[in-house]
Parts: C-alpha cells; sequence; structure tokens
C-alpha cells in the first residue's frame, strides 16, 4: 500500500487539466467527476485505483483538493 504523505493536502486551486482514467492510480486527493457528469464527484485518496463509472471506464476530472 502507498504511504500517504501529509503533504499532499496543502491548498490548491486545482487544475483543469488534472485528469486519471478508470484503473490507473489516483494522482492526488480530492473531489473527482467523472468525463461524462453522469455521476455525482466521489472522494478519492492518493494512490487508489480511480473506479469506473456506471460499469464503464471513463477519464476523471479533479473537482476539489481537499483543505485543511
Amino acid at each position: 500500500m502507498k504511504k500517504l504523505s501529509t503533504t499532499s493536502w496543502k491548498i490548491q486551486a486545482a487544475s483543469p487539466s488534472t485528469t486519471a482514467r478508470t484503473g490507473f492510480h489516483c494522482p492526488g486527493n480530492g473531489l473527482w467527476r467523472p468525463e461524462d457528469g453522469a455521476a455525482d464527484p466521489v472522494f478519492i485518496f492518493e494512490g487508489s485505483l480511480m473506479p469506473a463509472s456506471g460499469g464503464v471506464s471513463t477519464v476523471w476530472h479533479l473537482v476539489r483538493e481537499p483543505q485543511r
């Protein structure tokens, strides 16, 4: 299991280009929404595998990083 660093919890504006595909590791903690917008945003931890949305592969977009 990947060790999570507390430095990844810094407050930063989410870049519109921050994306991840289903089956790949999440590049950062935060709220992610599927590209098609068919589901509500979900919180995914850094290092976790990005899930499918509605049973199909998708591209996920970072909506918001966690705030302290």
